[in-house]
C-alpha cells in the first residue's frame, strides 16, 4: 500500500507556529490595553490673571467659567473636594485667575472636573498626591425632628445664590450646602444626613449673632470664634439639620508640584 507523502508540515511544527502566534496576539493586546488613557480636554480654554473679588463659578453641559478663583479652589472643584481638603502652599491663596472654556459637545460634570484637572496640569504644572488627615470637621445629621427642608418639584438647573450672611438653594443637594458652609467657614463639612434627593432651602444666620459676636475680633481664618455654635443653631431651627463638631480623618489632595504663572493660552 502507498504512503502518501504530501507536504503537510510536521505536527510539532504546527503546534509550535500557533503557539507563537496566540503569543504576539497576546503581546499586541497586552500592548494596546496597557497603554494609559489620553485625557479628556477643553476645546478651547483660557485662564488669566484677575483681580480679588468674589468667588464665581458657572457651569453647563458644554462649558466652564470661573471668576476670581484662586488656584487651590479650581484644585478643590476639579477633584471634588472641599478647601480644607486641599493641602496647597500659602501663595495658592494669594492669586486670583479667570477661567473660561468650553467643550466640543455636551458632557458631563465628572468630565468637565477631569477636563479641568487636565487644564491644571498643562497650564500650572500641577502634580498632586492623595492622602489622609485628621482634621477638626463639622458633622451634619437630621435632628429628631426631621429635617426642614422642601423637595425640589421643578425643572431647571440647580443653583445655590449666597447673600449677606445667607444663601438660597434651588433644587440644590445638601452636599452643595456643606460645600457652601466649608467654603465660608474653612472647615470641612460632612454630610451624615443620608439625604440624597434636590430641595429648595433658605439660610439665614444673621439673626443668630449675638452683640459678643459681633464685637469679637476674628479667629486667625477670618471668621468669629464662635461661628461653629451660630451655624449649628442656624442649621438646627431653621433646616431641622443637626451639627457637631468633630476630629475626623478625611482624603486630601496634597499639592507636590505648581508653577505661579499659567502658561501662555
Amino acid at each position: 500500500m502507498r504512503r502518501d507523502s504530501g507536504n503537510k508540515p510536521d505536527g510539532r511544527i504546527v503546534s509550535v507556529r500557533m503557539r507563537t502566534a496566540v503569543g504576539l496576539l497576546f503581546l499586541t493586546s497586552a500592548a494596546i490595553w496597557g497603554q494609559p488613557a489620553k485625557p479628556i480636554e477643553f476645546e478651547v480654554a483660557s485662564v488669566r490673571k484677575a483681580d480679588p473679588g468674589r468667588e464665581q463659578i458657572d457651569f453647563g453641559p458644554a462649558s466652564l467659567t470661573m471668576q476670581h478663583i484662586r488656584i487651590n479652589a479650581m484644585i478643590r472643584w476639579a477633584y471634588d473636594v472641599q478647601e480644607p481638603q486641599v493641602i496647597a502652599p500659602d501663595w495658592m491663596r494669594d492669586a486670583w485667575f479667570d477661567v473660561f472654556a468650553k467643550t466640543a459637545g455636551e458632557v458631563k460634570l465628572a468630565d468637565l472636573r477631569a477636563m479641568l484637572r487636565t487644564l491644571l496640569a498643562e497650564r500650572f504644572k500641577l502634580e498632586v498626591h492623595r492622602d489622609h488627615k485628621e482634621l477638626q470637621a463639622l458633622v451634619l445629621s437630621v435632628g429628631k425632628s426631621g429635617h426642614k427642608l422642601e423637595p425640589a418639584t421643578e425643572a431647571g438647573s440647580p443653583s445655590l445664590q449666597s447673600g449677606k450672611l445667607n444663601v438660597t438653594g434651588r433644587g440644590a443637594t445638601v452636599g452643595e450646602l456643606c460645600d457652601f458652609i466649608s467654603h465660608e467657614l474653612r472647615d470641612p463639612v460632612i454630610d451624615q444626613t443620608g439625604l440624597t434627593g434636590r430641595f429648595n432651602y433658605f439660610l439665614d444666620i444673621e439673626p443668630y449673632f449675638t452683640e459678643e459676636s459681633r464685637k469679637a475680633p476674628p479667629d486667625a481664618s477670618g471668621k468669629p470664634p464662635d461661628a461653629h455654635a451660630i451655624i449649628a443653631a442656624a442649621m438646627g431651627k431653621e433646616l431641622g439639620l443637626k451639627v457637631e463638631s468633630k476630629k475626623l480623618t478625611v482624603d486630601v489632595i496634597v499639592v507636590d508640584r505648581a508653577e505661579k504663572t499659567p502658561a501662555e493660552n
